[in-house]
């Protein structure tokens, strides 16, 4: 896949109101688990830290793929004023 198509599927991901809600939802569900945990629950903080670590991943991942793009799209223009 090459970088305008993966930017664009980040773009769509990104502007997609299901995939964000779904997104946030799970976000929220790690955050009171993190937050709501006792101390003795370790391991369940663990986990909800891994998946806020995981969505953070993904959302770094979409960007990525869309500044890729915009860094190809800046160097094209700059060898077209050479």
């Amino acid at each position: 896949m090459n970088i305008e198509e993966k930017a664009t599927l980040a773009k769509r991901l990104r502007a997609d109101e299901a995939f964000q809600l779904f997104m946030e939802e799970v976000r929220e569900d790690a955050i009171a688990a993190f937050t709501h945990s006792a101390s003795h629950e370790s391991e369940k903080r663990e986990e909800a830290h891994a998946i806020l670590r995981g969505l953070s991943n993904l959302d770094g991942a979409i960007a990525s793929a869309i500044n890729a793009k915009a860094v190809n799209d800046k160097k094209g223009q700059d060898r077209g004023h050479d």
